[in-house]
């Protein structure tokens, strides 16, 4: 039987069995979520390891006794799925081409794909590459009967009661906002539905007028504070700049900023070149000073306005423009400009700075020049500090002793009250593109309707949900503090795409990050709602089964819905609820994860979800995966390639979950042959004659090991480490047990082995569950191992001596390849010398003393010329060896040392010796008067450290 002929028994058997359909009962739950999918594409390799992870930790909890609930939906909600359908109506050659050839869609089907829900339903269900398939292929223990689409009817009703709730609490607004915008589509886009640039911020530059003769040079600032530190203009000499009437005054910005000013509310004229006079001058707004307009090639004309005003005190960037143009003196006079009118002008005080702070970052990072990368770190620390810890310095008029985070409102309101200032939005990465290929602007929309997340008392009830959940990996806390921190009107409706209209609005459709921060609660009781009328499910329906609130009995004359369903949603619902984990990758923690916990904060304070992990991002071949570019792996062309258990197997054990994550085939193919090769080892156990024989020393061994590895797979599953628990219970263990099986060669008892593997499948249960089926059926075991208890570690089985036993002969087999790799010679025979009588008096007296805590050389000393009657000069080194082979020794291991004896030890365990070092093994004492010893190597025998000789 191949593996795919075995996966697929087992996922019929457990399909047919119902095994992972969960519902409430007496035993503790536990309820997890993961991300559903959207449906834009097949489903990659990345995904697998997004839905695996969960799927092992559901697994592990319903072996531990819990009622697990796994569920799983489809996001069809957005423009992406609309776009992809519009790409196809387009027959666009390249898209079309990557459909049919790479992902196998039929020509015949391309016209039912044009319609975006069959588009979405193809790649949810029906594709061979769908995400329903390819999870049944993985085998993950989903309880399908509640799955569901975000366009679904009943969906769409939940969807409604939720913003009505937050309509009704006065978090929805409407006004005018910069959003990011397709102008394709003409619609506002979210991180949902961007190709490139999910992580780019929009931020709000300060546009600071500078005046020269009429005319305004809109210098771009996030720090308006620092307008009191300029001294001088940047511009790039190598850049078309323009003169444009922007709401009636005449502007000099850089080509590029044009269309920016228009789509952001601003009444925008005729552009004309103009020509930059360098070494004119302009005057600061606010303070009235002058200062020159200089050249500096960092000056980026895609970024804002393309005209920067220079602090060289607190910029690292202008620092660096400022230093590199003093030098050019000849340039600099023909501008009539003094080198010495261009000093510093230090603003700011801040802890850990002196005068200038942007001069010790740059001479810190040893930047070199305008363009070292180096510069946007020295920028980010800089900034970061001071708006943090920085303070106004008192020379500065009306804003002297002011924190910085203060002064930059204060300065830009004053600025913009004045009329010396204006707003523009811009983003903080590059480039940004929508799905449909169209680059994304910012652009001021009127009439966007928007989740207040800057709602003061909102955030605050967020930080509270926040301070009391577990967060995975807790390094992540940081960024949701920080996010709940700057998070602000987000827009949450569009005019196109998919999803539930907006109940106050039906103009206007949910979009697809604000439809999707509290689904899990619709789980609860999603599957019994497949049949209902969804137009029978109005708020205080939902009102009930969430809050308790109303009379069944009434409830269900007014919508016409029995009494017992209505009681069952509401007992599923508060059964399953709160949620104890939710997972999803790391990506989304400024946005789907946030919005997560904001909205539980609000709509289920009495049931707050427990915890949150989060996952590192999967690469292929050091790459970014991307369906819409076919830079993939398919998953069902993995699991056919390989097999569900070794893609699962290599998915959980290359990187723990929140770390990021490579797809290599060199290494997929490796996990296949390990799983091989695991199997086979399996079957040879099983093939084993069983014993009565007494447990000697290397089955002692093999059991207590066999606890730790128990012991360490639980506790690193409960903390969701899937690659610490697998680096114990299969890779370390399979180790072991070869271990085992070379130490007792032809020996090696089956009952002993048969013992470990029972525990062992039901270690690996959650991460290859078919081949650990296969296996527990052949052992005789009723019922799935899916269902079996997990393994208890057995107190009574751990054996510290055995142990010390196996360590102890490891470390002389390495110390005997240490010395033939110096000989260079293959060994035909090797002795090993244990210390004389004396020597193993002494280590035993000085492990005794050190047992009682006394470590001091001097006393450890007298203490043994008292009682050896040797001479010091002897003891002296003898005593500084042994100190040296036990100092970083536990007491459990000191405790051992001064019981075992070594000689008798390597007498039982020569044959294995043997079999390990490929050359005869003879064992002597030091003082035996039939030593073969032809180099007296025997006097160099310590304890604990045999002497040894090889020929």
């Amino acid at each position: 039987m191949d593996f795919r002929e075995r996966e697929r028994k087992w996922q019929e058997e457990w399909e047919k069995a119902g095994i992972f359909q969960a519902e409430p009962d007496g035993r503790p739950k536990f309820y997890l979520t993961v991300a559903y999918p959207y449906v834009s594409g097949p489903m990659h390799i990345g995904h697998a390891r997004t839905y695996t992870i969960p799927d092992v930790i559901a697994r592990y909890k319903r072996m531990r006794g819990y009622n697990v609930l796994f569920p799983m939906a489809f996001h069809f909600t957005g423009t992406p799925i609309v776009g992809a359908s519009k790409r196809v109506a387009r027959r666009e050659p390249g898209y079309i081409e990557l459909l049919t050839k790479r992902y196998g869609v039929p020509q015949e089907l391309l016209p039912k794909l044009e319609d975006p829900k069959y588009f979405g339903t193809y790649f949810a269900e029906i594709s061979d590459l769908s995400y329903k398939k390819g999870m049944k292929w993985l085998g993950l223990s989903i309880d399908w009967r509640r799955d569901f689409t975000t366009v679904d009817p009943p969906y769409s009703k939940f969807i409604t009661w939720q913003y009505h709730k937050l309509m009704e609490a006065g978090l929805i607004v409407k006004g005018k906002h910069p959003v990011r915008w397709c102008p394709r589509d003409g619609n506002p886009v979210t991180d949902h539905d961007l190709l490139e640039g999910e992580e780019a911020e929009v931020l709000e530059f300060t546009l600071l007028k500078y005046k020269q003769e009429g005319r305004i040079f809109p210098a771009a600032t996030l720090r308006p504070e620092t307008v009191f530190g300029v001294t001088n203009l940047w511009l790039n000499p190598n850049v078309r700049y323009v003169e444009v009437e922007v709401n009636g005054e005449k502007w000099v910005v850089s080509e590029q900023a044009v269309p920016k000013l228009a789509e952001q509310g601003y009444r925008v004229g005729e552009a004309r070149p103009f020509q930059v006079k360098f070494g004119s001058e302009v005057e600061v707004p606010l303070i009235g000073r002058k200062v020159p307009i200089l050249p500096a090639t960092f000056v980026d004309p895609e970024n804002a306005t393309g005209v920067v005003g220079s602090v060289p005190s607190h910029a690292p960037y202008d620092y660096v423009a400022l230093e590199e143009l003093k030098s050019r003196e000849e340039e600099l006079k023909e501008w009539g400009i003094k080198v010495e009118s261009l000093q510093p002008i230090s603003l700011i005080e801040v802890e850990g700075y002196g005068e200038f702070p942007a001069a010790e970052e740059v001479e810190r990072l040893g930047i070199k020049g305008q363009l070292d990368p180096k510069l946007e770190e020295a920028t980010s620390r800089v900034y970061r500090t001071e708006f943090a810890k920085g303070r106004m310095r008192n020379w500065i008029p009306v804003y002297g002793g002011k924190m910085v985070s203060e002064a930059k409102n204060l300065v830009k309101q004053d600025l913009l009250s004045r009329g010396e200032a204006a707003l523009m939005y811009e983003f903080s990465l590059k480039p940004v593109r929508c799905r449909c290929g169209s680059p994304v602007v910012i652009k001021v929309v009127e009439d966007q309707w928007f989740l207040n997340y800057a709602d003061e008392e909102w955030k605050e009830k967020a930080r509270e949900v926040l301070a009391k959940m577990e967060l995975i990996p807790p390094e992540s806390r940081a960024q949701y503090e920080h996010t709940i921190g700057w998070l602000r009107e987000w827009p949450c409706t569009r005019k196109v795409g998919m999803g539930t209209r907006a109940p106050w609005d039906p103009a206007w459709i949910i979009e697809s990050l604000s439809d999707s921060t509290v689904y899990m609660a619709y789980y609860t009781f999603s599957h019994l709602l497949k049949q209902v009328d969804p137009e029978k499910l109005g708020d205080e329906i939902f009102d009930f089964v969430f809050y308790g609130k109303g009379n069944p009995q009434e409830l269900s004359r007014s919508s016409g819905l029995p009494v017992e369903l209505l009681e069952r949603m509401k007992r599923e619902f508060e059964y399953w609820y709160p949620l104890d984990y939710r997972m999803s990758a790391s990506e989304l923690i400024p946005n789907h994860l946030t919005f997560f916990i904001f909205h539980h904060a609000l709509l289920f304070p009495h049931r707050l979800p427990k915890g949150i992990v989060c996952f590192g991002m999967a690469i292929l071949e050091g790459q970014k995966m991307s369906s819409s570019k076919g830079n993939l792996v398919e998953v069902n062309k993995a699991v056919q390639e390989y097999g569900a258990d070794a893609v699962r197997l290599y998915l959980t054990s290359s990187s723990e979950p929140w770390q990021d994550f490579n797809w290599r085939k060199t290494e997929a193919e490796s996990m296949l042959r390990m799983l091989e090769r695991f199997h086979s080892l399996c079957e040879e156990i099983l093939s084993l004659p069983l014993s009565s024989l007494p447990h000697g020393t290397p089955e002692r061994w093999l059991l207590s090991r066999l606890q730790r590895r128990v012991e360490e797979a639980t506790q690193a599953l409960e903390r969701f480490e899937t690659r610490r628990a697998l680096q114990h219970s299969f890779f370390s263990l399979m180790q072991e047990v070869r271990k085992y099986l070379s130490w007792r060669g032809e020996e090696a008892r089956g009952e002993v082995l048969r013992k470990v593997l029972h525990t062992w499948i039901r270690l690996l249960a959650p991460f290859i569950p078919h081949l650990c089926e296969e296996i527990w059926n052949k052992m005789g075991e009723k019922g799935f191992v899916s269902l079996a208890p997990w393994p208890q570690v057995e107190e009574g089985l751990k054996d510290p001596e055995a142990e010390f036993v196996e360590e102890f002969l490891s470390s002389v087999v390495e110390d005997v390849g240490k010395i033939v790799k110096v000989v260079k010679v293959k060994p035909k025979l090797v002795c090993l010398y244990t210390p004389s009588g004396w020597k193993r008096e002494a280590g035993k007296m000085i492990v005794e003393k050190l047992l009682e805590g006394k470590t001091d050389r001097g006393e450890l000393l007298r203490h043994l010329e008292e009682r050896m009657g040797k001479p010091k000069a002897e003891l002296a080194p003898f005593l500084a060896k042994v100190l040296e082979e036990t100092k970083d020794s536990p007491i459990e291991k000191l405790t051992l040392l001064s019981k075992v004896d070594e000689y008798q030890i390597l007498k039982e365990n020569s044959a294995y010796l043997q079999r390990l070092l490929g050359a005869e093994v003879k064992v002597f004492r030091e003082d035996d008067p039939e030593i073969y010893d032809p180099k007296g190597r025997s006097k160099g025998a310590l304890p604990f450290r045999p002497a040894i000789y090889v020929e």
